[in-house]
């Protein structure tokens, strides 16, 4: 064979290499240019759980400041409820329809007088309130995305709703820039709200009561980083939400569990949880409660869901005159709906038989149940 011959091989099989190395690089580039685009909800979700931010989002009421005990004495009801999505499951308009035609006091018309008669009500916001058009990209399978309209944040305000948690799976489905909106106009409506990052303080009566809350996050540096930012903010009662389990599960995950106890071992005496759809049981740790599925309540997602039930949790503080805090609680059995067999976004609370009936569920779910 020639040399000129060789050469031009030898050419030949250099070309060959360099496109092979190309090629190569450029199958790495598209693949992990996907694997980013499709990031799960969890994968979105840590990049607002990462650093608590010292925020403060305390401005009084002008009826907190009279009800203001100087003394070390005081007395506060808190009353809890579960997920709150305010719109239907796009392409639909169900909801809109009932809000449209009823008007923003309707949906918490059968509850108000509970809310009205405590210091605070706690609502976990699921979707929020957003003139986004952005879609988060949810990958292949099954996905849905939840916001209102702005306006509907008057929903809250017309039912004596003053805190709303916002860490859920659905507070990112219009990207971050549907959260800050959602955050913001929570502000703008004077409706306290904290999440992910963001924590809260708020005083009641003389006492400060810190609020944090998290989505599918039981990892303890986390937790206690939220905590400690709580505390270094002057909460005297710290109160953890979680937004974690598994679907209509009846009973509460590992994770649940884990961040349960996490929580109060560094410092937290009160731990609210929801995600599942259905109701959970609760228990005792370390002489805190632990409420594991507060359920659906105001629920837009479903016009029509299998499981109806739901509770009300409500809880009586006092603090004696050496400064201890101490509470009861009491669960009110609810129906996500006014009328039997369809759901007319009116939660209930029940009486009578339906009434025994969901109170025995959450009994049972409650046995059992060990924090170790």
């Amino acid at each position: 064979m020639s040399r000129k011959r060789r050469r031009k091989q030898q050419s030949n099989i250099g070309i060959y290499l360099l496109l092979f190395v190309i090629g190569v690089f450029a199958i790495g580039f598209v693949v992990m240019f996907l694997l980013n685009h499709n990031s799960n909800d969890k994968k979105l979700l840590e990049k607002s759980q990462k650093k608590p931010q010292n925020i403060v989002i305390n401005k009084k009421s002008e009826d907190e400041k009279k009800n203001t005990d100087t003394s070390k004495e005081a007395e506060v009801k808190m009353t809890f409820v579960g997920d709150c999505t305010f719109s239907s499951v796009q392409g639909s308009s169900e909801f809109n329809s009932y809000y449209d035609q009823k008007g923003a006091s309707y949906f918490f018309s059968n509850v108000k007088k509970y809310f009205e008669a405590d210091d605070k009500t706690i609502v976990n916001l699921e979707g929020g309130f957003t003139t986004s058009t952005t879609q988060r990209n949810k990958g292949d399978g099954v996905a849905y995305w939840f916001k209102a309209p702005l306006n509907y944040v008057d929903i809250l305000t017309s039912s004596s709703v003053e805190i709303a948690n916002v860490a859920n799976n659905h507070a990112l489905d219009y990207e971050q820039s549907g959260l800050d909106q959602t955050r913001k106009t929570l502000d703008d409506a004077k409706v306290g709200n904290y999440g992910f990052d963001n924590v809260y303080v708020t005083d009641v009566k003389g006492i400060k009561f810190g609020f944090f809350g998290l989505a599918f996050d039981d990892k303890e540096t986390d937790i206690k980083a939220r905590i400690d930012s709580l505390k270094k903010m002057g909460a005297e009662f710290i109160i953890a939400t979680f937004h974690d389990g598994i679907e209509k599960d009846a009973m509460p995950s590992d994770s649940q569990k884990q961040a349960a106890k996490i929580s109060i071992d560094n410092g937290a005496r009160l731990v609210i949880m929801h995600h599942p759809h259905v109701v959970q049981g609760l228990t005792t740790y370390k002489d805190s409660l632990i409420a594991f599925s507060l359920g659906n309540f105001c629920f837009g997602g479903n016009p029509n869901p299998s499981d109806k039930d739901s509770m009300i949790l409500q809880v009586d503080f006092k603090r004696d005159k050496e400064g201890n805090i101490t509470y009861t609680h009491n669960v009110l059995p609810a129906s996500i709906t006014s009328t039997p067999g369809t759901n007319d976004y009116r939660p209930t609370v029940l009486t009578g038989s339906e009434a025994t009936r969901v109170t025995d569920k959450i009994n049972e779910r409650s046995e059992g149940i060990v924090i170790s």
